[in-house]
């Protein structure tokens, strides 16, 4: 694959304008290049989740341009960090906006999303996101999408199989407080065990930079729960576990999309048997066969197996190349690719999340699976039938 080109946050800041596209000045007939910013969370606590996205995004922005581009355009990709932090995707997004960007995406944290969002919109940008489960996302306006479900429409049917076939009747929940995605799982999770069966002993509040989580793990073990839900981000997940492990806890843990991207790896076999509710693992049988197609053909390309946050990147250009491809060698620019991509979302498309993806309100509904964490990488968990949630439904 080729590099992608880093341009660090610190230019932006400075105020420096960094250069994007082709050295040759586009064709007036706007029929050159697509100029993509992609903004991601290259270090701090997102950092795990983030890199992952990019690895997904180069993955199909190679296959792209190495099939001569979207309809004859190629795709111009820069990457910016947002440091997980609010006010440098927010200085990222607000260059892009008012620079050259046909068109920008972010991933993965909702409340980084949730502020880039209004900006995108005002300037008329494409915006599409990648995970950012909080809500308000898309509510922003009619350029800003949202390529990766909310795993909020997960945990029911998650909570019910952990209750069903695992025999869990309470949780205790540790959610990072910092972190409007965990925040709202975290209210939403009582709610959705009261219906089920399913008890909360403790709700434990944290921060996503904690380290020592002495105090949460004994909040957690005076409850004796049956099983643990684990909503931390980045690094915190594998040191809650481990923490509660090393005080003798013999319960089960679960936990959504903040559990992947390798971060349960450090806490070794402590975190074995770990269940996740998320949009995609890598299978050979998945329930649907463009996310079968996607496994096997990353894997067999890169030598290492896709996870939900790859499959997240690729499916953001998937997104876009559909999009752009519908509006042949003519004129591209931020309101032609923002018309077809309503187009596309109304019409739904073949991705690694869902064959079809399709949009309510411009944001994706696929169904989902669950996987369980088998010491070294997610494994789909057996007994999956169509999915966890049936898109068509909502």
């Amino acid at each position: 694959m080729k590099p992608i080109r880093t341009i660090l946050a610190l230019l932006l800041t400075a105020g420096v304008t960094a250069a994007c596209g082709t050295d040759a000045a586009a064709p007036a007939d706007g029929s050159g290049p697509v100029d993509v910013t992609y903004i991601a969370d290259l270090s701090g606590p997102g950092a795990a989740y983030g890199k992952r996205y990019v690895e997904g995004v180069q993955y199909q922005v190679d296959q792209i341009n190495k099939a001569g581009g979207a309809g004859g355009h190629r795709i111009e990709l820069s990457v910016v960090d947002s440091g997980t932090d609010q006010k440098q995707g927010l200085a990222a997004m607000t260059s892009a906006a008012r620079g050259s960007a046909d068109v920008v995406m972010y991933a993965p944290l909702g409340n980084l999303a949730l502020a880039m969002a209004p900006v995108a919109q005002q300037n008329g940008v494409p915006f599409i996101v990648g995970q950012a489960a909080s809500k308000g996302i898309t509510e922003t306006g009619d350029h800003v999408y949202r390529i990766t479900m909310s795993d909020i429409h997960y945990w029911e049917p998650m909570l019910k199989r952990m209750h069903d076939r695992e025999g869990v009747t309470s949780v205790a929940i540790v959610y990072a407080a910092d972190n409007n995605s965990t925040t709202e799982a975290a209210a939403l999770i009582p709610e959705l065990g009261a219906k089920l069966g399913v008890r909360v002993t403790e709700s434990v509040a944290i921060k996503s930079a904690d380290v020592d989580f002495a105090t949460p793990a004994a909040r957690v073990l005076a409850g004796n729960p049956d099983a643990v839900v684990v909503l931390a981000v980045g690094p915190g997940n594998s040191s809650i576990i481990t923490a509660l492990r090393q005080r003798g806890y013999a319960g089960k843990f679960f936990g959504g999309v903040n559990v992947q991207g390798g971060v349960l790896g450090p806490a070794g076999d402590a975190a074995k048997g770990t269940f996740v509710a998320t949009s995609f693992v890598a299978a050979e049988q998945l329930p649907w066969a463009s996310g079968t197609a996607f496994s096997a053909e990353y894997t067999a390309a890169t030598g290492s197996a896709p996870d939900n946050f790859i499959a997240g990147g690729h499916d953001q250009f998937v997104f876009l190349q559909k999009a752009v491809e519908s509006l042949g060698t003519g004129a591209v620019d931020r309101e032609s690719i923002n018309g077809a991509l309503a187009k596309v979302a109304a019409e739904g498309f073949p991705g690694a999340a869902g064959d079809p993806i399709v949009f309510k309100d411009r944001n994706a509904l696929t169904p989902g699976v669950v996987g369980v964490w088998d010491g070294t990488k997610f494994v789909l968990a057996p007994d999956q039938g169509a999915g966890l949630f049936d898109p068509t439904t909502s």
